[in-house]
């Protein structure tokens, strides 16, 4: 495992063994020594999370090609199933992802990688456990379409079908996957059996990689508030070409309102000018759904200028360099 996440993990541990029933794995004892680092241990655990369905592309053989160019510099794919099940699942894979985003932070390690506030994680884990059983659902429902889309696929790819791209239905269903578990990190305890050294090097090694993750945590949260708030500003502020107050979605609203209802527990570096600016921002939305935004042009402008002040205290606290980029919507 440490091949894959670095820092080098420590406890694998499931709910029932936060809950004081059932067993953690111990793979290393030690933590990193910087506290400002060692608090995060103690607010939050990665969670792994991996969604796996069967591609549905594959590469057309060079005899089906023809084009007046080198067949060595070309690449055609076909597509094996017209299935709506399938885009159903990869739409509900997306809206999974969504809400993570919407309780976790990106570990910043890898894809597929969250950090979960620990008042937060039962949330979370009943969360998941919907989603899985939902997915299951959808999984079936292809599962039992399946026969009918591969003769549907017989008759429009032609020449071009192939049976040993269409597996049995149990094979296939095997290839939908969705695992989760929660990890802990630190440095392999083993190591100071092995070298003092070596082992106070790791630990500094593991401090800095977390000082770094907490800088871009921290980074992360203030642009996508700052995100937020921009379009928020945006969409009261300007008037549609008609002269009408521009057309906006419901989540122009939630999304905003989720960010500040989870912000305490996902405020892992305790970053006490964001958290000034959320608190004033609860004070603007408080009660606020987009229906009355609509309703109401008063309401309104007063939003847009509360907001617009916010706006200019983002902009100072969003740090102008480089970062990670994360997607907070369908991957």
């Amino acid at each position: 495992m440490n091949a894959v996440l670095d820092p080098p993990m420590a406890d694998i541990v499931t709910p029932a063994a936060r809950n004081g029933a059932g067993t953690s794995t111990n793979i290393s004892t030690a933590t990193p020594t910087s506290p400002s680092t060692s608090g995060l241990f103690e607010k939050a655990v990665c969670l792994v999370l991996s969604l796996r369905k069967p591609g549905n592309r594959r590469t057309l053989p060079a005899s089906l090609v023809e084009v007046d160019a080198d067949k060595e510099m070309i690449s055609a794919q076909k597509t094996l199933l017209a299935s709506e099940h399938l885009k159903a699942i990869a739409h509900y894979d997306g809206e999974i992802r969504r809400y993570l985003y919407s309780r976790c932070l990106p570990s910043l390690f890898m894809t597929g990688v969250y950090l979960v506030p620990i008042t937060l994680v039962e949330e979370v884990e009943a969360k998941l456990a919907t989603f899985s059983a939902t997915r299951e659902q959808l999984v079936q429902a292809f599962i039992d379409a399946y026969p009918q889309l591969v003769e549907s696929a017989r008759g429009r790819l032609r020449s071009a079908f192939s049976e040993k791209d269409y597996p049995s239905p149990e094979h296939l269903k095997r290839s939908f996957k969705m695992e989760w578990r929660y990890v802990a990190f630190s440095v392999p305890g083993t190591l100071q059996t092995i070298s003092t050294e070596l082992f106070y090097k790791e630990q500094e090694k593991a401090s800095q990689q977390w000082q770094e993750a907490l800088e871009e945590v921290r980074g992360l949260l203030r642009t996508h508030l700052a995100e937020m708030v921009h379009h928020l500003v945006d969409r009261l502020s300007k008037p549609g070409e008609d002269g009408k107050p521009k057309v906006f979605k419901n989540t122009l609203v939630s999304n905003l309102t989720t960010f500040l209802d989870t912000f305490d527990a996902r405020n892992l570096t305790d970053d006490t000018e964001l958290a000034a600016v959320v608190t004033k921002a609860r004070g603007l939305l408080g009660g606020i759904d987009a229906q009355t935004l609509r309703t109401s042009e008063a309401l309104r402008s007063s939003l847009c200028t509360g907001f617009a002040g916010l706006k200019e205290t983002l902009d100072s606290l969003v740090i102008a360099k480089p970062m990670r980029a994360f997607s907070f919507d369908d991957e």
